[in-house]
């Protein structure tokens, strides 16, 4: 399978700009995304899978469920099932790859 920038769906908000990946028949749905943060991720609590960010270049600092850590490039980061999580860069850009649950884009 094959998913071109071409297909993916272009997403921003203040502080991230990116892409969506969607792959419906991978693992019951799952969504790659890569992000540029330049801002505060936002609080998220996730569902019933885990959150897996790659950091491509940067750094910054996470919360999950109230613990704080900082994180690099080359770093992974797992965000468990069920918990509350934010994160921003601590210096410039912060590039990363998401791998998620799949999304649905047309909710607001």
């Amino acid at each position: 399978m094959k998913v071109t920038r071409k297909d993916a769906v272009e997403h921003g908000r203040e502080g991230v700009q990116g892409y969506y990946y969607q792959l419906p028949d991978v693992q019951n749905g799952t969504t790659v995304a890569y992000a540029e943060f330049t801002g505060e991720h936002g609080e998220r609590t996730i569902g019933d899978r885990p959150r897996i960010y790659y950091i491509l270049d940067g750094e910054g600092e996470l919360v999950i469920n109230g613990e704080k850590d900082t994180f690099g490039k080359d770093d992974l980061l797992v965000i468990p099932p069920k918990s509350t999580y934010n994160l921003w860069p601590t210096n410039g850009t912060l590039k990363v790859l998401l791998y998620l649950e799949l999304l649905d884009l047309g909710k607001k």
